[in-house]
């Protein structure tokens, strides 16, 4: 075990001292493991090394199990509290359970030996010191994991008291240590003092119960802090190695940043340690929190370290950043960000930060601004460098060219080697270990930015560019802020900085209008407010109207500083575009949004989905669209408007037009598929042809796909047209009824009736006459019989009898929401007729459960039943999941009107978890309301209320109007 662990640690490049260190163990104790002297070391230490040396899940386990002697004693309880609460038999893991037993094992290792009172564990895990049955459970729990082991939890008086020792419980084993550290300083033993207080200090193994929030405030726990932060402090001032002070006193200073006394120990450890610039990034941390929250500065002990620290060799000062921006508003959150990074930054290496976004967001002007903020942070110098990445004008600068300004920045006049790699070493040295900004602006890749990035402590590194610059955060660790649009209120404050507030609010109406058409991109909300400047006299309104003429708002942004014009600045983006790469950006024009899938832009395309994802990456890196979630991607507006423009320059209307083909093709076949997962005896349709759709695995995949992409469904519907409109109609129609949708099914159906009425196609007007129908008979329309008796003498001029039997059902389904539960069964039973004769046995099935319904509102409860059961068994046969939910819920309401509650409640519970299954949230409220039913013919009131409540909940989700129906029975008035 010690040759391996010898091994790995030279393998990383590690000193002992090192490694001990980041494993927060002592130099010693590292020692005596790697050459053989501690023959079974605790699995914890063991992790903690393996975590520094980034072992993987496997060689952990393999280098505990090389810890482990299976000749000797396989190793007792151990409890840690100093860290996460962990508890292990030996080097396995012990399972307590639930997180109460965690808690209350946890309050009682907190205070080891002593009686814990069984009110105050009551009031801290549940809240009330009436639980005291609930807490015997849980002892009885707890003792049976705890089974035999030589630790006792007793019930002691009016409480109960775990009994251990040093060696089972790290919180006694580090008091122990602590005490005898200072029993030994008052004995004059400084050697035996360190020791003792580098063991105590190695205990610790993170926040103690750092995975019990709900303790945290917890007294004994304060305390404890406290004890820790002391130890620290002691093994500090009792001359520790300052890579083990440092191990000892980081976690203390990012827990609490103004804690002065342990500042000053930092700093000295850092200036040990050869970490000057880190050391006085500490200071400057602490002297700026302490001045922003409290009003005051640091005391004289930190004051004179920091003079001494100021005293090291001095040089050139650098001055370079551009002058701050006259006016600068809004980006509270970004600017926080960079303050966090800045404050939380401890200064062991190099700060890297890149902020990227879209062309004409305000990268640069973001970050000159926050660099002239934090200045004083950086007493070696300030330095600027314009990549020009993306300037239309010049070339952008090569690597060469950026680390020889530099260093001419930081040396002016001084002869500079010729080599590269010269060159760039020359800089690493000047720069290490200075405390100096260097904001790198308009960068065009990783590439042109990584030789600038310096090797040791000392300097950040900001860097702005249009590209994410995922593999500087990937290398070297580069902190990303991502630069989105103004908010809708930081774009009216941006006018209002530029225009005076007075003329702003004179206009409110016209200034949303700007914002709006602006897209809140700060480039263009900036030509615009120059454009208002200059004109006084003009209106907002007017300078609105302009933006929204027929010209185009891209042309209304048009000025003659083509560093300034929006448009000009998209071009320069686009034109370092790769073909494959352009093409996909003017492509997804095309697409209606607001948001477009990696399936759909590979049909779009007409290119292979991996292709598309890469793609669609390099364009998002790009900043040329949006990724808000994993695999989907959307346009900024004006960025859509300028891939407008140039699909419609570059593209033929031929390919244009195939494009969009595909593109709905992808969303009907999807969709088409979709929805027989949802309701697989529906009657599939023939679809027009076009490309296949994307794979969906189940129903839940299918209301997976639905619900994520409904928003692009109607959108794609407004730009569908012939027979891909009613199709995507009736494809979308299963999942609108499932989730309330109805308002919108109407008006789609409305939009295929007309489409299909102008291209002459029968088929598609009877399906859009029957879904009109069936829409209008859930919205309570009192005309919803007409669309379904056109659909009726459409289906029967084709001769479709099947479908004649669902629009008899449909009819069914009208009158028993009217009332007219004699006609509704009148309906069914012709329905049952035209099924048999067209042999479907899907619709039999529903035709049978609407007879079940119906004969129930009749009172014929028996016969109810007897109809229910024919179809519950016939719907089984064929799978038909929802139609199973539908049948239960019907046949318990028969079973309540004949008394049986039992079976009643049976059948409504089966009913619920399949309607929730299938994602019928209507479904499931109507199925809520009748179990309240059955629960108050039970007697079960308080049951019934919840049970009204859940289905209220439900309806007023979904806007239903059967909302008034829960309210009604929980005797809330109406309206």
């Amino acid at each position: 075990m010690g040759r391996h662990i010898r091994e790995r640690r030279n393998r990383a490049g590690l000193s002992q001292a090192q490694l001990a260190a980041l494993a927060a163990i002592s130099a010693a104790g590292l020692r005596d493991l790697e050459q053989g002297r501690v023959l079974r070391p605790r699995p914890d230490t063991l992790r903690r090394l393996a975590a520094a040396l980034s072992l993987t899940a496997a060689e952990t386990d393999a280098l505990i199990e090389l810890g482990h002697d299976p000749d000797g004693d396989p190793g007792g309880l151990r409890i840690e509290v100093l860290g996460p609460l962990r508890v292990t038999i030996g080097a396995h893991p012990v399972d307590l359970g639930s997180p109460t037993r965690r808690v209350l094992l946890a309050l009682l290792a907190l205070s080891p030996n002593t009686v814990v009172p069984r009110d105050e564990l009551t009031e801290q895990l549940w809240g009330s010191p009436q639980a005291a049955p609930l807490l015997q459970t849980h002892v009885s729990r707890l003792r049976a994991r705890l089974a035999g082991q030589p630790v006792a939890i007793s019930a002691v008086g009016d409480g109960y008291r775990l009994d251990v020792t040093a060696d089972q419980l790290d919180l006694l084993a580090f008091r122990q240590a602590s005490a005898q550290a200072r029993s030994l300083a008052a004995h004059g033993q400084p050697e035996e003092v360190l020791r003792r207080l580098q063991q105590a200090v190695a205990m610790w193994h993170g926040a103690p119960l750092a995975d019990l929030p709900g303790l945290q405030t917890h007294p004994a726990l304060v305390d404890l802090g406290r004890q820790r932060r002391a130890c620290a402090i002691e093994y500090a001032d009792a001359g520790a190695p300052p890579q083990q002070a440092l191990a000892a006193l980081l976690p203390l200073a990012e827990a609490d940043p103004l804690d002065e006394p342990v500042c000053l120990r930092l700093m000295t450890a850092l200036a040990a340690t050869g970490q000057r610039a880190a050391a006085l990034a500490a200071y400057e941390a602490l002297r700026r929190g302490l001045r922003d929250e409290l009003g005051v500065d640091p005391g004289p002990e930190l004051e004179q370290a920091h003079r001494t620290l100021l005293g090291g060799p001095a040089g050139h000062v650098p001055e370079q950043l551009p002058a701050a921006p006259h006016r600068f508003s809004g980006r509270q959150s970004d600017l926080a960000r960079l303050d966090g990074l800045l404050a939380g930054w401890p200064g062991r290496a190099p700060l890297v930060c890149t902020i990227s976004g879209m062309a004409g967001v305000g990268k640069s002007t973001l970050a000159v601004h926050w660099a002239h903020a934090v200045r004083d942070a950086f007493p070696d110098g300030r330095l600027y460098l314009d990549l020009r990445g993306y300037d239309p004008g010049r070339a952008a600068m090569s690597s060469g060219e950026v680390i020889r300004a530099l260093l001419e920045a930081l040396q002016p006049g001084a002869r500079l080697p010729h080599a590269p790699h010269a060159l760039a070493a020359h800089y690493r040295s000047l720069v290490a270990g200075r405390r100096v900004l260097i904001l790198l602006d308009n960068a065009r890749d990783a590439e042109q930015v990584r030789p600038a990035l310096p090797g040791a402590p000392g300097a950040m590194v900001l860097v702005t560019s249009r590209d994410q610059l995922t593999g500087l955060a990937a290398a070297q660790h580069a902190q990303p802020v991502r630069l989105g649009v103004f908010t809708a209120a930081e774009a009216r404050s941006f006018l209002a900085y530029r225009l005076g507030e007075q003329r702003i609010a004179a206009e409110p109406a016209a200034v949303a209008d700007i914002v709006e058409a602006c897209g809140r991109l700060p480039l263009a909300l900036a030509v615009v407010a120059a454009r208002a400047a200059t004109h006084p006299h003009f209106t907002l309104a007017a300078l609105a109207a302009e933006l929204r003429g027929g010209h185009g708002t891209l042309s209304a942004l048009e000025i003659s500083d083509r560093a300034a014009d929006v448009r000009t600045v998209f071009m320069h983006s686009y034109r370092d575009l790769r073909p494959a790469e352009a093409a996909m950006f003017r492509l997804l024009a095309l697409h209606p949004g607001p948001e477009v899938s990696v399936a759909a832009a590979a049909r779009l395309a007409d290119v292979a989905g991996t292709e598309a994802r890469r793609t669609l990456r390099e364009l998002a890196a790009a900043h040329l669209i949006e990724e808000p979630s994993p695999g989907r991607f959307r346009f900024h507006d004006l960025l859509r408007a300028f891939a407008r423009e140039l699909v419609l320059a570059v593209d033929s209307v031929a390919d244009r037009a195939a494009a969009s083909r595909r593109m709905v093709g992808h969303y009907l076949h999807t969709a088409a598929a979709g929805t027989l997962l949802l309701a697989p005896r529906r009657d599939p349709i023939g679809l027009a042809e076009g490309s296949s759709g994307q794979p969906l695995a189940d129903h839940r995949d299918a209301m997976d796909w639905f619900r994520t992409e409904y928003p692009v469904l109607l959108a794609v519907a407004d730009v569908a047209d012939g027979p891909y409109l009613w199709q995507l109609a009736w494809a979308m129609l299963t999942y609108q009824d499932r989730a309330g949708y109805w308002q919108d099914w109407a008006e789609l159906q409305d939009k295929a009736l007309r489409a299909a009425e102008r291209s002459g196609d029968r088929l598609g007007a009877a399906h859009s006459q029957r879904g009109r129908g069936r829409a209008l008979a859930w919205l309570g329309h009192p005309d919803a019989r007409t669309p379904l008796h056109r659909a009726m003498d459409l289906f029967a001029a084709l001769g479709d009898i099947a479908s004649l039997g669902h629009v008899e059902l449909d009819l069914s389904v009208v009158e028993e929401l009217q009332g007219r539960a004699d006609l509704a069964l009148r309906h069914a039973e012709r329905g049952v007729a035209l099924f048999e004769r067209a042999g479907h046995q899907a619709g039999m099935a529903n035709a049978l459960n609407n007879i079940c319904v119906q004969l129930a509102e009749l009172g014929r409860h028996e016969d109810s039943v007897r109809y229910g059961h024919r179809a519950l068994a016939l719907l089984r046969e064929l799978g038909d999941r929802r139609g199973e939910a539908a049948t239960h819920d019907s046949l318990g309401v028969a079973y309540l009107h004949l008394g049986d509650h039992g079976r009643a409640l049976a059948d409504f519970a089966q009913a619920y978890r399949l309607f929730e299954e299938v994602g019928d949230r209507p479904g499931c409220g109507d199925v809520l309301l009748h179990l309240g039913d059955a629960h108050r013919a039970a007697g079960a009131d308080t049951d019934a209320v919840a049970a009204w409540r859940a289905a209220l909940a439900i309806f007023e989700e979904l806007n239903l109007a059967d909302a008034e129906k829960a309210l009604q029975r929980l005797a809330i008035p109406v309206g």
